[in-house]
């Protein structure tokens, strides 16, 4: 149809609405919408949908601004990209839209990003041989917290709660052996916690305590308000006595059905519940950093056992070496429930992107092809079923770090411009 027919068609369906109308013109002017319908409207739709309806004119972005509220703590799962310490801009992926663009983060600058708790950025700089200055910020609020300096023996920090409140525990878990370190808001030092002798997989907090996972899928369990009353109550002694704090070791049996190749593992608390995530990948030399399958298995307290998960429902999981998070697919307003995205993770989990100048030209030393390798990828739980999932990951970059992008900054940077 051409552009005039259409035009045509329009102006007479516009002349029968004002007949019916008494011949009063009938107004189009969406901007009169009363607020409190708008509001209604944004209760009902999914975040995504909602940044599309309120791009329809300035006055109903601005009620959307009003109501970003509502979800509470949600935003978009991003990446952050690496490689890039000495620059004052930082490359972001938006997972959710295939939305780049870039961040200003001078406070950044020559510093690397070890992971995230939700908006918040955990950085590392190397200020002499063996030691490491770590600092909390949020790059939206500019809010900093700096930590004491450490030693570089740590692949991890797990963090309890938000940097912004008044009570939270910081814990770092160290790459070769069962030694944490703790600290909290006013500690002058970090505090070191002898617990086993063996090296943690990975560690996660849950529902009050921290959970740590040994190479043989079992659990310790430290209570975090123990940690907490430990070191506040006496900051002139580093190391934290055992009796202080409450701790629990689970035994827990796993039956494991993949066994051909390594395995890398990941805790990732979802909806209160602990998932562990185990990533497959080959070991053949000429195929490094590609992934063959992934499992999931909920965590049983009760009956001592890791149970698989074959469908992981409305839940979809942002997984990466540094950080992972869950979140509901429906509240994002997208159909990608059931799946993983995952980033490009080394299999060496004890590894620092500080530590790794070594892949820089990996591919080219080694005579290997990195054509069309990636730095991240989406697996489906149904993939699994057929075996014909393969991911190649990027040899040559340290993989990119999970954060999110909070829903009002968000909006203000994208929707409401």
């Amino acid at each position: 149809m051409t552009p005039r027919r259409k035009g045509n068609r329009r102006w007479k369906k516009q002349k029968q609405l004002n007949e019916g109308n008494d011949g009063e013109e009938v107004s189009a002017d969406w901007a009169e919408l009363p607020h409190v319908i708008l509001q209604v409207i944004f209760e009902q739709l999914p975040l995504l949908d909602c940044i599309s309806v309120s791009d329809v004119c300035k006055s109903w972005r601005g009620v959307f601004a009003q109501e970003t509220s509502c979800w509470g703590s949600l935003g978009f799962p991003s990446l952050l990209v690496s490689g890039q310490k000495n620059r004052k801009m930082r490359t972001c992926i938006s997972m959710i839209e295939k939305r780049a663009w870039e961040m200003e983060l001078p406070e950044a600058r020559g510093k690397y990003c070890w992971g995230s708790f939700q908006d918040w950025l955990i950085l590392v700089s190397e200020i002499r041989c063996f030691s490491l200055d770590i600092s909390l910020l949020n790059p939206f609020t500019k809010r900093k917290i700096d930590l004491p300096v450490t030693w570089n023996f740590y692949h991890k920090m797990v963090l309890s709660g938000i940097p912004s409140m008044q009570k939270f525990v910081c814990m770092l878990v160290h790459g070769q052996c069962g030694e944490l370190a703790f600290w909290v808001p006013g500690a002058q030092s970090w505090h070191p916690y002898k617990l086993v002798d063996e090296p943690f997989e990975d560690a996660v907090f849950c529902n009050g305590s921290f959970y740590l996972l040994s190479k043989d899928y079992n659990i310790w369990q430290i209570d975090a308000t123990t940690v907490l009353a430990a070191i506040s109550g006496d900051d002139s002694s580093t190391v934290v006595p055992p009796s202080e704090i409450k701790r629990q070791f689970h035994e827990i049996n796993m039956l494991q059905t993949h066994t051909n190749g390594g395995v890398l593992r990941y805790l990732v608390e979802s909806c209160s519940n602990i998932l562990l995530v185990c990533r497959f990948f080959s070991t053949k030399p000429t195929a490094a950093l590609e992934t063959e399958n992934f499992e999931v298995h909920m965590l049983d307290i009760d009956q001592m056992s890791w149970k698989k998960v074959d469908n992981l429902g409305d839940r979809v999981l942002f997984l990466g070496k540094c950080c992972a998070r869950s979140f509901s697919s429906r509240e994002l307003g997208v159909n990608i429930s059931n799946c993983i995205y995952f980033s490009n993770d080394h299999p060496s989990p004890w590894w620092n992107e500080w530590d790794s100048t070594h892949l820089i030209g990996l591919s080219s030393r080694l005579g290997l092809n990195n054509t069309d390798r990636k730095d991240w990828g989406v697996f489906t739980l149904d993939n699994g079923k057929n075996g014909n999932f393969c991911f190649r990951g990027n040899r040559d970059n340290w993989p990119p770090i999970w954060f999110t992008a909070p829903i009002w900054w968000y909006c203000r940077k994208f929707a409401l411009n």
